[in-house]
């Protein structure tokens, strides 16, 4: 895919500490693109590990600029709070009062103790590291947008199809971590077996996009 955002979008709020980087945009393009032919009213979406929102915020954009409406609702979960002044003020310019925009902190995991089998479509941009991937910064706000640090790398695919319908998707970005032993795609198959089909359906700056179905 090109790095090149064919349909840009807004200006966003962000923190100065932790700039996101251009991977959001161009997931929720890649993902509008394969899913725009689904995408309906009623679809509820959940952008997971949400950050300031970029990912389902620049999905609903495309809904709304090429389709003409935006589905009825979107949950942004995240776990850090400096996020949420950001997520408010970037759903305000997006202006889009006609879908019930929700900022859930708390951590992926917890999940697991709601209802399953809720969302259409869900989109990750995740931590790419394991703590021993890699060197801690001394700023705990930076380390858990890197590293997978309240939780773990398989308690994110049990989120994902816990929260998913049935033969729903999702787009997730998963680095290639080979050089440091590790290979996501690899494991969430053998890990996920037969509860859902994964593959590769492109590629973010040299990161894989993985859909992911739910059997």
């Amino acid at each position: 895919m090109s790095s090149i955002n064919l349909r840009p979008t807004f200006h966003y709020s962000q923190p100065d500490a932790y700039r996101f980087s251009h991977d959001s945009v161009f997931l929720a393009q890649m993902a509008f693109d394969r899913l725009r032919q689904n995408i309906t009213r009623h679809t509820r979406l959940l952008d997971l590990c949400a950050g300031c929102g970029i990912i389902g915020l620049d999905f609903l954009y495309h809904c709304r600029s090429e389709l003409g409406f935006v589905p009825r609702s979107c949950d942004f979960v995240e776990v850090q709070n400096d996020y949420v002044t950001h997520f408010h003020e970037n759903a305000r310019r997006l202006a889009a009062d006609d879908c019930e925009l929700r900022f859930l902190e708390q951590n992926y995991a917890h999940l697991l103790d709601g209802p399953p089998n809720l969302y259409d479509f869900v989109l990750c941009n995740p931590p790419y590291f394991r703590v021993e991937q890699g060197s801690l910064s001394p700023s705990a706000f930076k380390n858990r947008c890197r590293f997978f640090l309240d939780s773990d790398f398989q308690t994110l695919l049990e989120s994902i199809v816990h929260t998913l319908k049935t033969n729903a998707r999702a787009y997730v970005l998963l680095r290639d971590l080979n050089a440091h032993g590790w290979s996501p795609l690899t494991e969430a198959a053998q890990y996920l077996g037969n509860r859902a089909q994964l593959q590769i359906i492109g590629d973010v700056r040299g990161t894989p996009v993985v859909e992911l179905i739910k059997v």
